[in-house]
């Protein structure tokens, strides 16, 4: 895939990596398939935000993340996929959204 230029006001302090989005789960939030996300490497996450969970060490996605009843919610931002709920030790945050770059 061709490299992308991040704007480096995206980017502050520490580790940045882009991703292709695949899919349209988060399409309310603005981001369609095909879109490039800038993220941080972090493992901490505040409700609300955008991360990029990997789930069961298996499956990395991109979800709003929320703390419900010591339970992680996974939320797609389209109302057609449901919102998935984990327990802690499913769920690795690998990084939070920090930018979007869309690409014609």
């Amino acid at each position: 895939s061709p490299a992308v230029a991040v704007p480096q006001s995206m980017l502050g302090t520490g580790e940045h990596y882009a991703l292709e989005v695949r899919g349209d789960s988060m399409i309310d939030a603005g981001i369609n398939d095909g879109d490039v996300v800038v993220i941080r490497e972090t493992s901490a996450a505040e409700n609300g935000d955008i991360v990029v969970a990997l789930v069961e060490d298996s499956e990395a996605t991109l979800k709003r993340f929320r703390r419900r009843n010591g339970m992680i919610a996974l939320e797609a931002a389209n109302p057609a996929y449901e919102t998935r709920m984990l327990r802690d030790d499913q769920v690795k945050v690998q990084g939070r959204l920090v930018g979007l770059i869309r690409t014609y």
